[in-house]
């Protein structure tokens, strides 16, 4: 099974994909990660400090009797409660990393399901036996949940206090009027973006649901052949009476919304954007709330926002310029920011570690990488993966690439590449840097520099990355630049994937994808392609396949002659610059290829005994 991309321009991924029936979108909404632990104690006061609120009604999922479960429409994909239920499909949801998800949760697993019939599947949850909010006008639905968006399906919450008022959904609606009763669980949520494992979501559904004799809640997933979403640990409480958010935090080394997991100091600049979003949550006004950035490592800074009284539900940002200690020339090592919201009522809210974020760069001088894949602070880090079996079309030649702004003159030595444990030795993949000039057709410019084929062995897959080293270092100007991978399966044989940080949203093309005879795509997160900016890689001593001639070069006849010194079964396979596969073939040592078919230009001759290989380059005249 494969999954395409809707048709979408380059930057469709920032926005998000198709209309959606409309639902209630002026409530207090909150979504939370949980965090396993801090690097560092808060600084704030005391986490219980002020009154908890009373839980009405809650379910850990421990029983599915205590659910009624059921869809709309003629696609009978239903949820799933249980302990230790798998996504089955093709591109798996890590299961939900809830506080009590050992004896149970619930999944909705659609791409299990396989539906691609054009036909939108419409499934519920509903609790079976009612519970009262009766004495509490204001309350909130608060559950665990961990959830990836593909393209238009929407997650929903609907309230009904007779158990017989509920609304079909369809997220293909155009309908622009809110719909009573009934809430997105992921509001705003763009194609492609993921939560973090565990994310505990807050929807205020006083409106709905306060001050009810009995309250029925609804789970309700609308769409066509998404992933999956979990739920456990389901709460309705008493809304708090002050409550305030820090909802999420970034630093930002270009001033631009990229944000570098490692970045070499000669490419920060004096300045960075920093910032983040924040919501008061509770049932009363804040008053003085402010934020306030402290990030410490070896050149320590911070920032402070303004002051400002938020009213309940009422959100805002706090963004800054700041100015780098030493005029960006900052310390090796790594940083750590924290995010601290506070304001008159610190006293009086029941929770102040959701005050707080945090996030992490490291000013590392060997490499350059938009993820920050082991750097994330506890509890944050949240990962995926694309490769050759991701996208139709995609299992030869599927580009993966990041983006890098090189402040001053580079010398790349190499790269270092992710690679997924269940990616298969046999694999292969081309390493390049590009312009960032894209095409009038939005593909990526013609190579600047283009490795030579890199074949993905059992002990690359066991260490989980392969360090690439150029046989000669790339001087790059002070420009920005593409640096890409194209990733080969032969037709499908071989899985390759890349992990993919998807921690830190990332605007427009930091990274990206272009599929085969399609165009380029915005990935929104970070994947796995680091580069080397001090000669900390070198060229392997082993692994090449000696004994191998291929001439003549030029080739005029298009006739190329293959010799070998020993006997053996060799994997004989020619390709273009682009990396496209033009002749593939096998031979017990000495053979002739017939090029004559093929358009003038300089293509690669992989040879390959299954241990070792190499690769020459033939000029076709």
């Amino acid at each position: 099974m494969t999954k395409i991309y809707a048709s979408t321009l380059v930057l469709a991924f920032a926005i998000a994909g198709g209309a959606t029936a409309q639902t209630r979108t002026a409530q207090a909404h909150a979504r939370i990660p949980m965090k396993a632990t801090l690097d560092q104690p808060l600084p704030v006061g005391p986490a219980e400090s002020g009154a908890r609120s009373t839980v009405l009604w809650e379910d850990d999922f421990s029983d599915a009797n205590t659910w009624s479960i059921g869809h709309d429409g003629t696609i009978a994909l239903d949820w799933q409660i249980g302990m230790g239920l798998v996504n089955t499909g093709d591109y798996p949801t890590q299961p939900v990393n809830s506080p009590t998800q050992a004896n149970g949760y619930a999944m909705l697993d659609s791409d299990g399901a396989n539906n691609s019939t054009g036909l939108i599947e419409q499934s519920h949850m509903t609790n079976v036996t009612p519970f009262s909010t009766a004495g509490y006008p204001n309350v909130v639905l608060e559950f665990e949940t961990f959830y990836r968006k593909w393209t238009n399906e929407e997650c929903y919450i609907q309230v009904s206090t007779n158990n017989t008022d509920w609304i079909t959904l369809d997220p293909t609606s155009t309908d622009v009027n809110p719909i009573p009763n009934v809430y997105e669980a992921f509001p705003g949520m763009v194609v492609q973006a993921v939560i973090m494992n565990p994310t505990r979501v807050r929807i205020n559904i006083s409106d709905a649901a306060g001050d009810q004799p009995q309250v029925w809640i609804r789970f309700y997933w609308s769409g066509e052949w998404g992933y999956s979403w979990f739920v456990d640990d389901v709460k309705v409480i008493e809304q708090p009476a002050y409550e305030l958010l820090m909802e999420d935090g970034y630093l930002s080394s270009t001033g631009n919304g990229e944000e570098y997991g490692r970045i070499p100091v000669q490419h920060l600049q004096p300045t960075m954007l920093v910032g983040g979003n924040f919501l008061n949550f509770g049932v009363n006004d804040a008053t003085n709330a402010n934020v306030s950035l402290a990030v410490s490592g070896p050149s320590p800074f911070g920032a402070v926002g303004t002051p400002m009284d938020l009213a309940s539900a009422e959100g805002s940002l706090m963004e800054q310029t700041v100015s780098l200690p030493n005029s960006g020339a900052l310390g090796t090592g790594m940083y750590n920011g924290v995010f601290t919201l506070t304001s008159d009522q610190d006293g009086l809210e029941e929770d102040l570690t959701n005050n707080v974020y945090l996030r992490n760069f490291e000013v590392n001088p060997d490499w350059y990488s938009v993820d920050g894949i082991g750097n994330h602070p506890a509890g944050y880090q949240s990962l995926g993966a694309l490769g050759t079996n991701s996208f139709t079309d995609g299992a030869d030649g599927l580009v993966m690439f990041n983006y890098y702004q090189m402040q001053t003159a580079q010398t790349v030595f190499g790269v270092d590449i992710g690679i997924t444990s269940n990616s298969q030795a046999g694999s292969y993949f081309i390493v390049s840097i590009h312009d960032t000039l894209l095409t009038a057709t939005t593909n990526l410019p013609i190579a600047l520099f283009a490795t030579d084929v890199v074949d993905v062995t059992d002990a690359d897959i066991t260490a989980g990355h392969i360090t690439v080293p150029f046989d000669t270092p790339v001087d790059l100007a002070p420009n920005g630049y593409y640096v890409a991978v194209a990733l080969y399966s032969n037709g499908g044989a071989n899985l390759l994937r890349i992990p993919d940080d998807l921690t830190v949203p990332e605007p427009g093309l930091t990274s990206g994808i272009q599929i085969p005879a399609d165009q380029v795509y915005s990935n929104g997160n970070a994947f796995q392609i680091r580069l080397a900016t001090t000669n900390v890689v070198s060229v392997p001593e082993n692994g090449e396949l000696e004994g191998i001639t291929v001439f003549p070069n030029p080739v005029t006849d298009g006739r190329v002659n293959i010799r070998s010194t020993r006997f053996g079964n060799f994997s004989i396979r020619v390709l273009d610059m682009t990396g496209r596969e033009v002749m593939n073939t096998r031979s017990n040592g000495n053979t002739v290829l017939d090029l004559s078919g093929q358009a003038s230009g300089v293509y690669m001759v992989r040879v390959s005994d299954g241990d070792a290989s190499t690769v020459q380059r033939i000029t076709l005249n």
